[in-house]
């Protein structure tokens, strides 16, 4: 395991390091021993979250050893104190990503790396729960009958016996956490000891060195304080993923209490005042002041609908003051509240506690006896229909808002807390400035890292106009029109026929991706099929549901249809800030390209984001120009192209994956649209003014990729094959829709004697098109021009032979033929310059037949010439085996001063052959696959020869392999 030394700490890193990868750990570093915050943005795919694990783990272990054991003792009040062995002051890591899935992920790249800190991952009881009964409820009805059956008062209907057994299993098993565990992990010791999982995660957080969870935990003022009770001195705060921060502070800081949750926490205390016979002051009180409070929000005057009542932040206490609660009064009402809670639990086991919901209201409004918060707020009371299954349905419903918009409230108490270091990363924060002025955070310490693949690995491109001639702009003004949804139908017809495997095409809202698909429909008469039957001609479509429960369904039905051989791959149409653009993993022919319909702005009527916008020109006109402040205008048009970044973020997801960027709006051709794009993405992209250069050129990428693949590999990634370290930091299918159970292969395995294997067989019970022999992994694929694969030469006839993958027939058939709408005409020259080079044949091109070689010359010459270099991919055996030897003799001679008597003996076909069989025989099917490519790098000179021996050395490494090396 190679290790760098950075600013004079060693760090072990699991793989060779690239460039961008030691600039990340560096800026880490430099947060980390110079108690600095840092934003760091670096691409998905260019292991950033490994990077970030081992920079400041090996951090951490400079300052002295990790936890090992616990030290369990008992305070003065018999009180269980838990705390980390050896003692010592330092620092605890938080590590914090938005879902649970992402940080499976990280505790797996956790278990890549030589550290092992004492650690333990947070989980909800949702997730950790292993109670018979309790396990089935979900939300606050499960916590209620959780805190009751760990009671165990003489009236509780429930008992957990597994509470009791957290301290006792922590005394005999010290060690827990000192190697990775996760949720799963957890849940099994529990199962297995009886030991509650919950409870026994959330003891062990007190001792670890690393804490994982999800954000909420520590942005949430209320779960932060009942569920995080450890040293915060000199910790470390990490926010992976964290280009959602700004939304996710500015709500955990704001509350809504719509009429129906009134009207039920005032049931709650009139039950309350009738469980407590005896003791029902306090619980009238409470129920007077909740009428109250309803009767005020009934009473206030809305002139209109659309804008609502809306006040200044301030103005909160003002209405509070009206109900007789103040800073004074806050504390004593949150007690009486505290108290109700415990008494509906034991009344009431398994129900939901609605009045807790006022306590965290009151806390957020009388937060540290203080009122200086109150001008980042507004006050905000509108009407709707109530459409909740409460029996409210059909009539007018109020909800009393008070929004924060000032997302960096939600972070200033860890100053307080004495946190040294905040870092948040993501492969999407540009741009910077707007980001960090947001939080109002100081970010001394920045990072916009490149990505690490080449430039032929991404096509780039804005398309303003459609198959037609007509202009693409999803604006307000063109969006609804037929002609505007009717090219982009023919436009992604096209498109479908020329991107191979998965297509991604997002929309900038449910409204839109509905209306276009229900226009692309209706579009049909008898004598021509309508735009969405042409679109699922060639792949089978999957639509993003509003619904999250039916969201899980629809990523399987979509890999399935990834498979389906009968058409060239699936297409999924979504919408940006929906599941699909937010976390998932598109890798390889999952995602071969994505496409952007139009500028995904929020609904600027809607009275938040209107709210915002004021709000922060009031900020901007009040700071005036000497100062920077963020405009609402500047705001409102950079939340959209983050948007963006995260949808086409979804392709192109490591090392040797390659994928298109679509952009199918004239807007973004504006300079200033383009700066708000990815960074890595700006150098790439191009603008094209016909729809005809858009075919062409995306064609011919598709086509070059499956060529060659990507250029020049460094040692180690053919080494690793690709492996980066960072899987993804998201929700990733392998892991929770078993991919690799439902993506078909997509290249013909490698037969012993290098002749690739023309029979195959199709497993109809998986859905999995497999060939005999095995598979190679999808970002090794080496399909061809013509989507054909040429294969090794046979050593006794030299003739090569081919297999003509079915789903590839399809795609060749199909992909190079421009569609446009029957009434669309193009000029011969433009047609001609569309059909892709490399078919010996003419093509049909929709009302004609062109003739190639006015636009490409000979194509028989150029499909021959292209066979040839294609052969090289793979062809270890052919004709020029003695030359070959000879000259690479000779090359060694010269690069690496070898003796002349090392020259290799000459060697025929079957001798060839027979080495072959044994390289097959000793090495995995991954390494076999390694050692093609170093032979075809060697050949295509794209690897000097030394560099092709170091890895091929690195190969026939152990006593087993090397008699293959000598």
């Amino acid at each position: 395991m190679p290790t760098y030394k950075i600013r004079g700490i060693d760090v072990d890193f699991p793989y060779e390091a690239y460039d961008s990868q030691l600039v990340y750990m560096d800026k880490v570093m430099q947060s980390l021993q110079e108690e600095r915050n840092a934003l760091l943005e670096s691409p998905t795919g260019t292991g950033k979250t490994l990077c970030l694990l081992c920079a400041t783990l090996a951090f951490r272990k400079s300052l002295g050893s990790f936890s090992t054991g616990l030290i369990i003792t008992t305070d003065v009040t018999g009180k269980i104190v838990i705390s980390r062995s050896p003692p010592g002051d330092f620092p605890t890591i938080l590590y914090a990503s938005r879902t649970h899935s992402q940080i499976r992920q990280v505790i797996k790249e956790l278990k890549q790396t030589s550290y092992r800190p004492k650690m333990i991952v947070l989980g909800s009881r949702e997730q950790l729960c292993i109670h018979d009964k309790v396990k089935l409820l979900r939300g606050k009805t499960q916590t209620s009958a959780c805190r009751s059956a760990c009671r165990r008062t003489a009236k509780s209907k429930l008992r957990c016996g597994h509470f009791n057994k957290v301290i006792p299993y922590l005394k005999r098993n010290p060690t827990i956490g000192e190697e990775p565990v996760d949720i799963e992990d957890l849940v099994n010791i529990g199962r297995t000891s009886g030991s509650c999982p919950y409870y026994l995660a959330k003891e062990l957080h007190k001792a670890v060195d690393i804490i994982f969870a999800p954000y909420n935990y520590l942005i949430d003022r209320g779960i932060r304080r009942k569920y995080l009770s450890f040293s915060w001195s000199n910790s470390i705060l990490i926010f992976d993923e964290a280009h959602n921060l700004e939304s996710i502070c500015a709500e955990a800081a704001s509350f809504d209490l719509p009429s129906w949750l009134l009207t039920a926490c005032i049931s709650e205390a009139q039950s309350c005042v009738d469980f407590a016979i005896n003791e029902s002051d306090d619980f009238a009180t409470l129920k007077a002041l909740l009428l109250k409070l309803e009767k005020r929000i009934a009473e206030v005057h809305i002139e209109s609908k659309e804008l609502g009542f809306t006040k200044p932040g301030p103005y909160i206490f003002e209405l509070m003051a009206d109900l007789n609660i103040t800073h004074e009064t806050a504390s004593e009402l949150m007690d009486i509240i505290i108290d109700a809670s415990l008494l509906l639990e034991e009344k009431s086991t398994g129900t939901i506690c609605r009045l807790e919901t006022i306590m965290d209201i009151l806390d957020l409004i009388f937060r540290d006896g203080r009122t200086s918060h109150a001008k980042y707020y507004r006050v905000h009371v509108r009407e709707a229909e109530a459409w909740s299954d409460n029996g409210s349905k059909g009539k007018v419903s109020r909800t009393f808002s008070w929004w924060c918009f000032n997302p960096g409230l939600a972070l200033e108490e860890f100053a307080k807390y004495g946190v040294s270091s905040i870092i948040l990363t993501s492969g999407t924060l540009s741009p910077l400035d707007s980001f960090a002025e947001e939080l109002k955070l100081d970010f001394p310490i920045r990072l916009e890292n490149p990505h690490v693949i080449g430039p032929n690995q991404i096509w780039a491109g804005v398309v303003p106009v459609g198959p037609s001639g007509r202009t693409f702009n999803s604006s307000y003004r063109t969006r609804d029109t037929m002609e505007y949804k009717q090219e982009l139908g023919n436009a992604i017809v096209n498109l479908v026929r020329i991107v191979p495997d998965g297509l991604l095409v997002f929309f900038p809202s449910y409204y839109l991706l509905e209306q276009s698909i229900a226009c692309w429909k209706s579009l049909s008469n008898e004598s021509s099929a309508s735009i969405w039957e042409r679109i699922c001609k060639h792949k089978k479509p999957v639509i993003e549901p509003r619904e999250s429960s039916l969201f899980a369904s629809s990523i399987k039905d979509y890999l399935t249809k990834l498979n389906d051989t009968t058409v060239s791959g699936a297409v999924f149409f979504a919408v940006c800030r929906g599941k699909v653009s937010e976390g998932l993993d598109f890798a390889d022919h999952a995602g071969r390209a994505v496409v952007v319909t139009g500028l995904p702005f929020a609904t600027i009527t809607d009275p938040k984001v209107r709210l915002k916008r004021e709000y922060l020109d009031e900020q901007s006109g009040a700071q005036g120009e000497s100062f920077k402040v963020l405009t609402g205008d500047e705001w409102y048009n950079q939340q959209a192209s983050r948007a963006v970044n995260q949808a086409v973020g979804r392709v192109i997801r490591h090392r040797h994956d390659y994928g298109a960027i679509i952009f199918c709006d004239e807007r973004f051709a504006q300079p200033h649209r383009q700066s708000q794009v990815s960074k890595w993405i700006q150098p790439h992209i191009k603008c094209y003014s016909r729809f005809g250069d858009v075919v062409f050129t995306l064609t011919r990428f598709f086509r070059d990729e499956r060529t060659q693949g990507p250029k020049k590999l460094s040692l180690l990634e053919a080494e690793n094959g690709g492996n980066l370290g960072e899987m993804s930091s998201s929700e990733h299918f392998m892991d929770k829709f078993h991919m690799e159970k439902l993506l078909s292969p997509l290249t013909t395995p490698v037969a012993p004697d290098c002749t690739l294997k023309a029979s195959s067989s199709l497993d109809t019970k998986k859905g999995n098109s497999s060939f005999v022999g095995g598979i190679l992994p999808a970002n090794r694929s080496s399909l061809l021009s013509d989507h054909r694969m040429i294969v090794g030469c046979n050593s006794s006839s030299k003739k090569c032979e081919t297999v003509l993958h079915k789903r590839r027939t399809v795609l060749s058939q199909e992909h190079d033929r421009f569609d446009l709408a029957d009434s669309c005409q193009l000029g011969e020259k433009s047609r001609n310059r569309l059909i892709s080079p490399g078919f010996t044949k003419k093509r049909r091109f929709i009302a004609g037949e062109y003739d190639l070689k006015q636009h490409f010359g000979n194509s028989s010459e150029q499909s021959s010439s292209a066979s040839q270099n294609a052969q090289g991919c793979i062809d270890l055996q052919c004709k020029d085996n003695v030359t070959s030897q000879s000259r690479s003799s000779e090359l060694l001679r010269q690069n690496d001063n070898l003796p002349a008597d090392s020259t290799p003996s000459t060697v025929d076909g079957t001798q060839v052959s027979a080495f072959l069989a044994q390289v097959r025989d000793k090495l995995s099917a991954a390494e076999y696959i390694d050692f093609v490519g170093y032979m075809k790098a060697l050949k295509t000179k794209t690897l000097k020869i030394g560099e092709v021996l170091l890895s091929i050395s690195r190969l026939f490494s152990g006593p087993e392999r090397r008699p293959l090396l000598e």
